[in-house]
């Protein structure tokens, strides 16, 4: 590991060597993610269920869900200054898997307590969970863009995603899979869940300690914008309506996300693996999709297919009250994957090139402080509003539902005031413009129809 440290002083008069080193720090970072993401993907899979089986009520719930966007928002605010003392992207970073990692230890004491204060300690456990993950991923996504070459982000990530997506999804199904058959022993199965996490998750710090830095990220220019500056200036330029549009969407998104679970479990009374396979066909579909996202992406810009993804994300809510069939449902989650996979991966990649490199570290932490806020309001707001709102259907949680839809209609008019990021020379086939740029098509019609070819 010492090893890294010297090259990075000497790589800079041997370009030849800098490319090797970066050419298999790329190959780590593939194999840190597929670690990494394993156990945040049991996270985001089963910290909901494992509240429900503690017998959470619905405010514990939307608070539980909420609070990991929240610590991983907020803790951003200090990592500009914590840089500007000295330490770099590199140990930064490796700390912060490694004390995530660790984080995961208390969830599988916890599994085995009982009532209302295991609950709350299960709060306190996954905000300090997602306090020290959230440390590192501004300088991460800053690193990786002195790494990646530009014109190659889409299809790098794109490929990265893929892999680590597979483990994932394999993972996730074997533990949905136990949770069914261990009859009587559910809370030993999640803490046995969550002791794979830790696992993992170290594997990945290890492996993360072995990446390389460039010099030019240890020399980087000082950033000193203030939190409060960032926030008054977003109606000032395109990547503050984006911080903005981005934000409202994930709150209107939050209204709702953390009770589907409760929903798929306690109404539908799914399995633990059919609700394991629901909730894992998105990532299959980012899977399928995000080389074409990226390759295209890399070609047109970010922000006509973020418009595109804004629109189709306001309606999927809606499915789920007008049917209670499974494969209707599974053709929802395909969609829906799709469309949030592909607003994930604009969204970091647009954020990387519309800030500038000057500013980018600072912009990365303001954009995620402000859209864990969103976050967190809106799953609080759910679990506040689902014993207030009317009963329209016959679930209560119908109705967060359709609330959720309305409140992606606004981030939605935001996207499509975006500006365009398009290449100057790009060229769009006819069904890229409909589908990107409809408004274009729309106009070359009318032009057609006014001055037919002769």
């Amino acid at each position: 590991m010492q090893t890294y440290e010297i090259q990075t002083d000497t790589v800079q008069t041997d370009p030849y060597k800098e490319r090797r080193i970066r050419h298999k720090t790329l190959r780590l970072v593939v194999v840190e993610g597929v670690m990494s993401m394993v156990a945040i993907g049991l996270q985001q899979t089963f910290f909901v269920p494992f509240l429900d089986a503690m017998g959470a009520n619905r405010l514990e719930v939307g608070i539980g869900a909420g609070l990991p966007s929240l610590m991983t928002g907020i803790v951003q605010i200090w990592v500009p200054a914590l840089l500007r003392r000295g330490s770099s992207y590199k140990k930064l970073v490796v700390f912060s898997v490694f004390a995530h990692a660790f984080s995961f230890l208390p969830f599988s004491v916890i599994a085995f307590g009982h009532g209302a204060a295991a609950i709350w300690l299960t709060m306190i456990a996954v905000a300090v969970n997602a306090a020290t993950m959230g440390l590192g991923n501004a300088a991460w996504s800053d690193w990786m863009s002195y790494l990646v070459p530009r014109r190659r982000r889409g299809k790098y990530f794109a490929m990265r995603n893929r892999v680590w997506t597979f483990a994932q999804l394999a993972v996730s199904l074997a533990a949905g899979r136990l949770l069914d058959t261990a009859a009587g022993k559910i809370m030993a199965v999640f803490a046995l869940v969550w002791g794979f996490a830790f696992f993992t998750r170290l594997i990945g710090g290890i492996v993360m300690n072995m990446q390389y830095e460039p010099a030019a990220v240890r020399v980087r220019p000082e950033e000193k914008s203030a939190f409060r500056d960032f926030v008054f200036s977003l109606h000032t330029n395109s990547f503050g309506q984006f911080v903005l549009a981005f934000s409202l969407l994930n709150l209107g998104a939050y209204f709702s996300s953390p009770f589907f679970p409760v929903y798929m479990l306690n109404d539908l009374h799914l399995s633990y693996l059919n609700y394991t396979i629901l909730q894992s066909i998105p990532s299959v579909m980012i899977v399928l999709t995000m080389s074409f996202w990226g390759k295209l992406c890399d070609r047109i810009g970010y922000v006509m297919p973020m418009r595109l993804f804004s629109v189709i994300l306001v309606g999927l809510p809606l499915v789920w009250v007008i049917t209670r069939d499974y494969w209707l449902l599974v053709c929802s989650q395909m969609l829906a994957g799709i469309s949030w996979g592909g607003m994930q991966m604009t969204s970091f990649n647009y954020t990387l090139d519309a800030v500038g490199q000057h500013n980018r570290l600072t912009s990365i932490s303001y954009l995620n402080v402000i859209t864990g806020i969103c976050m967190f309001l809106g799953s609080t707001l759910g679990g506040i509003a689902e014993p207030i709102l009317p009963q329209w259907t016959s679930s209560p949680l119908h109705n967060i539902f359709i609330v959720s839809s309305l409140l992606r209609i606004v981030p939605v008019l935001i996207f499509q005031a975006l500006p365009t990021d398009k290449p100057r020379y790009a060229k769009m086939t006819a069904t890229e413009r409909f589908f990107f740029d409809p408004r274009l098509s729309l106009r070359n019609g009318f032009d057609r129809l006014i001055t037919p070819r002769q």
